[in-house]
């Protein structure tokens, strides 16, 4: 068994798995929440670049999906823009609006930072209200066009699940370059001990801006993939409860941790639907609720540290119970060889 290493890396499990995974769900209602899913896991990465890698409390990151979302499906449906320029268009608004705020109030710490990101939250979203004439108000911003490649229109979950993996790898991996890069070491510093860092000759407010802008471009992404997979958008398609369930993900998953987003974007995303056929729509919205408290007082009990812990190390999976089977299997195939001999 030679060939068979003794670890592997957790994450080439986990790509491998989700490659394969459509061939093994046949459900489209699995494939939706697993896409549902996908798409907390991205706000959740968000998230934990700018609250687990920089230290900063930031609880309103609907605001900057909204902001996204809104972005790219009226750049799709008043000027005819591709999905794909559109994304990066909500991106690049993600990362402005993130600029604006970031500017003005990334001077504060602790629990004033996240209020006033709470309340840009609401800000955003009842002007997405207000602003009829070019939201639609509460009804929404409906047929939003579905991506094309190379003439092909996407139809069905399956194409958008493809597409939804390739953003997730993305900001994974780019989250993952940018913590091994000076920027990273300076945010980490920064997380650790703002006022050590600043003496050090860090740029903490720079560097805090920095991650904040990033964070909020990726929740852009998402907000634009978002739209343009349920084809409609609406001020309530990401709200104030949304924000803090992505901040509940962020915590049981482990703050600070690279894989840290999957366990509890999966965890807190699905717990709901499992149980949708057997409660009414107004009771999953309560039930949401009650998990994050029931999850909450859990961490605080038992696990503060998350489920993937705090680390960026790597995490390694051991092989060696399957190198033993194949060598005990392989033994018999020796010993039965020799027998018949």
């Amino acid at each position: 068994m030679s060939w068979l290493p003794h670890k592997v890396n957790l994450k080439w499990i986990l790509l491998v798995g989700s490659l394969l995974l459509p061939l093994v769900v046949r459900s489209p209602f699995v494939l939706h929440v697993i896409i549902l899913i996908g798409i907390y896991v991205i706000l959740t990465d968000a998230l934990n670049f700018v609250t687990g890698f920089a230290g900063q409390l930031a609880l309103g990151i609907a605001a900057f999906v909204t902001i996204g979302g809104y972005t790219g499906a009226l750049l799709m449906l008043n000027n005819d823009w591709s999905f794909w320029t559109a994304l990066v268009a909500g991106g690049a608004a993600g990362f402005l609006s993130g600029l604006i705020l970031g500017v003005l109030s990334l001077r504060l710490r602790g629990d004033y930072l996240g209020m006033v990101t709470l309340g840009f939250s609401e800000i955003v979203r009842i002007v997405a209200i207000n602003l009829v004439p070019v939201t639609r108000g509460p009804m929404g911003l409906p047929g939003i066009p579905r991506p094309e490649i190379l003439g092909y229109l996407f139809h069905g979950d399956i194409p958008y699940y493809y597409l939804l993996l390739a953003l997730i790898i993305f900001t994974h991996v780019t989250i993952e370059r940018m913590l091994f890069s000076r920027f990273g070491r300076a945010c980490l510093a920064i997380r650790d001990d703002e006022s050590a860092a600043a003496a050090m000759g860090v740029q903490a407010y720079q560097y805090k801006v920095l991650a904040f802008c990033i964070s909020s471009a990726y929740a852009g992404l998402a907000g634009v993939f978002y739209a343009s997979w349920t084809t409609l958008f609406s001020p309530d398609s990401f709200q104030l409860v949304d924000s803090i369930m992505v901040s509940v993900m962020n915590t049981l998953g482990g703050i600070g941790s690279l894989l840290g987003s999957f366990p509890g974007a999966v965890i807190l995303a699905s717990l709901p639907e499992i149980f949708r056929p057997f409660t009414t729509g107004a009771r999953v919205a309560s039930l949401r609720l009650a998990l994050v408290g029931l999850i909450m007082l859990f961490l605080v009990i038992f696990r503060p540290q998350g489920i993937a812990g705090m680390s960026i190390d790597p995490v390694f999976i051991s092989l060696e119970p399957i190198r033993r089977w194949f060598t005990r299997r392989q033994d018999k195939v020796d010993e039965n060889k020799e027998a018949k001999q």
